[in-house]
């Protein structure tokens, strides 16, 4: 977790990342993964749709 980080940070203001590079990038994965399934279940839907008013 990076206790230490985390305490530094909030001690010096700001001057030291809160998060780590490791935590940074875990977190835009996780958010990109999400964002990815998310519009894989719209395609889905609008390719259902879409057969629906063509078939």
């Amino acid at each position: 977790m990076g206790i230490i980080r985390k305490t530094m940070s909030v001690g010096t203001l700001g001057a030291v990342d809160f998060r780590s590079d490791k935590e940074r990038t875990a977190a835009y994965t996780k958010a990109a993964k999400k964002q990815a399934k998310k519009q894989t279940k719209l395609l889905k839907q609008q390719t259902k749709l879409l057969k629906q008013q063509n078939g």
